[in-house]
Order: structure tokens, then sequence, then C-alpha cells
């Protein structure tokens, strides 16, 4: 049996290669598409729920909460990883409310279970759903229709290669370099169809880093950096940047199951660095919603 389209070994795979080349190029082009920004208008009246969602996703903004209202001593942040609720506190937004209806339900709520509930509740989505309609964010099934679509020639390439890979065999000829070649353009596709790093757009990574900079005139208003305080600080860089060493190390402990004050959320050392230095032997106090001076420890009631 002769082999298909009449090419030699050699010739296939040359040309196999210079096709998969292009099919990447037009994959890769196709998922930059995914994230580009809807309209050049500057973002406005980012909040710090909104601002939490862009910077870690739903689970950020359950961080953001948790901050808030142990800041405000509505919670209780204890050493066994769990919270409680402190009196019959008054939620300010739909988020808090949600996290304060799911500790109320429990005496003593673990930290990881209560975040992975609320995560998945209407007022987290709502705050997706509005991000999605100012072109922030990425549409998941959106996202996932256009990357099936991108690797299409990637696809075609894979099952022609599959039919050489077949005639070969065949008639007994060698197809080492054709295996090699289908796996990599099996591995390329499963790679290049993955959406789950794909959330925000440029417009929304713009946003988040007049934010960080502090940069409002930028058109994302940066209540995070105006404001300050723990909050601000947890929407940007997660538990991790929580200024209170003592209370950061808890709740690290409780959500992710390491007392590293240095991951979990992947905080940026510059927040940690610009609020309390964790370098000396005391921590600062977590509650009474106290924030740090410059270059001064911090005051306050201990509320874990």
């Amino acid at each position: 049996m002769d082999q298909p389209w009449g090419l030699s070994g050699p010739e296939f795979l040359r040309i196999y290669w210079i096709a998969l080349g292009v099919a990447l190029l037009f994959a890769v082009f196709v998922r930059m598409r995914v994230r580009a920004s809807r309209g050049d208008e500057p973002a406005r009246d980012l909040g710090i729920d909104e601002l939490a969602y862009l910077s870690g996703g739903p689970r950020r903004v359950v961080e953001a909460s948790l901050a808030r209202l142990i800041e405000a001593e509505a919670l209780r942040s204890t050493r066994r990883g769990t919270v409680s609720l402190i009196g019959k506190p008054r939620s300010a937004n739909a988020v808090d409310a949600a996290v304060l209806e799911d500790a109320s339900r429990y005496s003593k709520r673990t930290l990881n279970l209560l975040m992975a509930t609320v995560a998945q509740t209407g007022a987290v989505k709502s705050i997706a759903t509005r991000l999605g309609e100012q072109g922030l964010l990425v549409d998941p099934d959106v996202a996932k229709r256009r990357l099936r679509l991108g690797i299409v020639p990637m696809l075609v390439l894979f099952l022609i290669g599959v039919v050489r890979w077949v005639n070969g065999i065949a008639i007994g000829a060698p197809v080492g370099w054709l295996t090699l070649q289908l796996v990599v353009t099996a591995l390329l596709g499963v790679l290049l169809t993955r959406s789950g790093r794909i959330r925000n757009t440029a417009k929304g990574d713009r946003a988040l880093q007049s934010a960080r900079s502090g940069d409002t005139g930028g058109g994302a208003l940066g209540p995070a950096v105006a404001v300050g305080g723990a909050v601000g600080l947890v929407a940007l860089g997660g538990l991790s940047a929580h200024p209170d060493l003592t209370l950061r190390t808890a709740l690290m402990t409780q959500a992710y199951g390491t007392g590293s004050a240095g991951g979990g959320s992947g905080a940026s050392s510059t927040y940690v660095g610009s609020s309390c230095s964790s370098s000396s032997g005391s921590s600062c106090g977590s509650g009474g919603g106290s924030s740090c001076g410059g270059g001064g420890g911090c005051g306050g009631g201990g509320g874990s």
C-alpha cells in the first residue's frame, strides 16, 4: 500500500510541523481575542467586592467580606479553625449577608467550608454579572465556545495525521516521529481549550492595575486604595495580605491548611509590606476596625 497524498515520510513530517505552527498561531490569536476589551471607556464605580472578584475570583470576594466583618466585630475567628457570630450583627451588603447567614447556621463554622459555600451564592454571582456587563469579565460559556473553535484547524490536522499514522502502520513504515507529532498536537489542543485562567478581559486587567497603583484618575475608582485598611488589602491580595500577623496566620491556616503568611492567596508582598511589619515579635490587634499607621504598630483589641 502506498502512502496517501503522494508524499514521502520526511516531506509529510515537514509539512505537518509547518501546518501545526500555523494552527497554533490561529488558536493563540483566538485566545487573545477572547480577552479583548469591549469598548474603550474606562471602568467606573468599582467597589471593593468588584475589585476582589477581578483580583481573585469568587473566593476572593468572600475573603474580603470576612475581613470586613471581622474588622467590624461581627465575626470572631478562633484558633480551632472556625468562625462564629458576635451578637446579632447587621450586614452592609448582599455578600456580607450571605456570610453572616451561613455562619449563623452553625455555632462554629469552618472557614474553608464557609468560603466554598458563599462563593456559589447569588450575591457573589451577581458581581460577576455586573462586571461582565461592563466588559471587564469574560463570559465562561463564550470563552469555551471560542476556544474550541480556535483549535478546529489543529483538530483537522490531527485527524489527517492519524490517517497517515494508521497507513504507516499498515505498510510497515516508521511512524516514530509522526507519533511524537500527534502527541504534541493532542497536548496543545487540550491546553488551548482550557479556559480556567481566562477570567478578566484586558479592560478588566487595566481596571485592576489602576486600583493597585492607586491611580483613580485612570477611570477605575480605587476604594481599596482610597479607604485603605485590611479590607482593601485583602481584596487585592487575599488573606495573606491582611495586616494583622496573628489574624493573618490564623485565617490562612483555617482556609488553606497552612500557617505561612505568604502562600495560598497569592498575595503581593507589596501590600503586605505596606501595612504592618511582621519582622518583629509583636503582632497587631485584629479588632475594632483598627488600621496600620505608617511604620508604627497597630492598636486595638484582639478579635481572634
